[in-house]
C-alpha cells in the first residue's frame, strides 16, 4: 500500500501507508526540510485537502486516511494572524507552471469566504437580471 507524493522540482515521492500518521508526517516534513512544529497538509488531484493538520500526533496508521495509489500534493498550512484562517502553500517549485490547475484550487481554499461571497453575488445578480426581464417582457406584453 503506497501514495505518491508531488514535492519540490516536480519530484514524486512513493511511501508505505502502512504506518502510523505520526511518522508518515514527520517523514513528510523531513523530506521538505521543514521545522516539525510546521503544520503540513495533503491535497488529492481532485483539490480535495485531507485534513492532517489535526492529525499531526495521530496514532492511527496513514492508510486510514489516505487512499491507496492516489497521488497528493504536498501542502504547508499556514495561520493568516489578521483573519485566523488558514492558507494553503504548495511546496512545489513554479507550481503555476508545472501545475497550473493547482493555482486557482489553492485560491479557493485560502480564500473559502470570498468565494462563497462571489457565489452568493453571482446568484443575486442572475436573479435580478430575471427579474428585469420579465419585468421588461411583461411591460411589452401590455402594450
Amino acid at each position: 500500500m503506497f501514495v505518491t507524493i508531488l514535492l519540490g522540482d516536480n519530484r514524486m515521492e512513493m511511501l508505505n501507508l502502512n504506518c502510523k500518521l505520526i511518522h508518515f508526517i514527520h517523514h513528510l516534513k523531513e523530506r521538505c526540510g521543514l521545522d516539525f512544529k510546521e503544520c503540513v497538509d495533503l491535497m488529492e488531484s481532485g483539490g480535495r485537502v485531507m485534513n492532517l493538520e489535526g492529525k499531526q500526533q495521530s496514532e492511527a496508521l496513514a492508510s486510514s486516511v489516505l487512499i491507496e495509489r492516489q497521488y497528493y500534493v504536498l501542502l504547508r498550512v499556514c495561520r493568516d494572524d489578521d483573519t485566523g484562517c488558514r492558507k494553503y502553500m504548495p511546496l512545489l517549485n513554479n507550481p503555476s507552471q508545472s501545475h497550473p490547475e493547482l493555482t486557482e484550487l489553492l485560491r479557493k481554499l485560502s480564500n473559502p469566504d470570498k468565494e462563497q461571497d462571489r457565489k452568493i453575488r453571482g446568484r443575486t445578480q442572475r436573479r435580478q437580471t430575471r427579474s428585469k426581464n420579465i419585468s421588461a417582457n411583461n411591460k411589452h406584453q401590455l402594450k
